[in-house]
């Protein structure tokens, strides 16, 4: 029996199709896991810095006439630039200040969702509500037998993984990365040991904003570019990071990737305007019956 227009060749098209955008899921939950390990934030605002690479892209391409490699590049660098800058100047402020886990982590939330706030109005502002169309030029379908796999999904899973052995391999095999993981663990002890822990907290912060400007230039050809864009793909992250265990990097990129198949899977043999509920149902129970996630991860209390 051949495949055919066969259900096993549109299973294997959803499962493909949904680890594609899982793998974006990952990425901004394993930005989110990064920060929060790194800097003690649970940010808000992620969402925006994803809004902000792909406008940043989008005006590169459109309106400066870049090849497409050039601006991506451009356009992660300065969504890094200016993320820095958010978190020099909003996030350090409030980190001078004491009051303990609770008052320091509320006001925290308080001001990722200020930021938040503020970036969305300045995209309606500069650039208009309207959603932006944003091709990549890569051919045809791919066809293996019958299954027809758009070439966007492909980049989407090939540069996913890139990233991902990237990261793996920064923190294991270089001085800056090694200082970063010492930071995330203990600040003072990494301070002791002459790590500079306000720089390398801001190449933390840096770091994930380069992770969450590719994924939202990478999904950008899918959902098109607009200024509120962020939105659903931060709650879809938030659901990977707990899925996998809150802070734990690994959990983050194997809960996206659930994630994203459970989606697809329930698109494609339940209903297409029901599939944003999945991820949710899925953290709920795994809240219910596992709180640490897939590798049951347990957070050291942030002070």
């Amino acid at each position: 029996m051949g495949m055919e227009s066969s259900p096993l060749a549109h299973f294997i098209d959803l499962v493909i199709t949904g680890l594609a955008v899982g793998a974006l899921y990952g990425l901004v939950a394993l930005s989110i896991s990064i920060i929060y390990a790194g800097l003690d934030i649970v940010h808000f605002a992620q969402g925006e810095i994803l809004t902000m690479g792909a406008f940043f892209c989008w005006v590169l391409v459109y309106n400066q006439g870049l090849s497409m490699p050039a601006a991506c590049l451009l356009a992660v660098a300065a969504t890094v630039v200016v993320a820095v800058i958010i978190q020099r100047v909003v996030y350090n402020s409030i980190l001078k200040f004491g009051g303990g886990f609770t008052v320091r982590g509320i006001t925290f939330m308080v001001a990722g969702f200020g930021v938040s706030t503020v970036l969305q109005n300045l995209y309606w502002i500069i650039w208009n509500p309207m959603p932006k169309p944003f091709a990549f030029e890569l051919g045809s379908p791919i066809v293996l037998g019958s299954i027809r796999l758009q070439p966007v999904y492909a980049l989407i899973l090939a540069v996913s993984m890139v990233l991902m052995i990237a990261l793996a391999v920064f923190f294991k095999k270089t001085r800056l990365g090694l200082a970063v993981l010492a930071v995330s663990y203990n600040k003072p002890v990494s301070s002791l040991m002459g790590i500079n822990v306000n720089r390398t907290m801001s190449v933390t912060f840096g770091l994930a904003a380069a992770l969450t400007a590719a994924a939202g230039i990478l999904i950008a050809p899918i959902t098109f570019v607009q200024y509120n864009m962020g939105l659903v793909i931060l709650q879809k992250a938030f659901c990977a990071a707990v899925i996998g265990g809150f802070g734990n990097v690994t959990g983050s990129i194997l809960g996206g990737l659930i994630l994203g198949v459970a989606e697809s899977l329930g698109a494609g043999y339940i209903s297409t305007g029901h599939k944003d509920m999945i991820g949710f149902i899925i953290m709920i129970v795994m809240l219910m019956i596992r709180p640490g996630g897939i590798f049951n991860f347990r957070v050291k209390q942030k002070a």
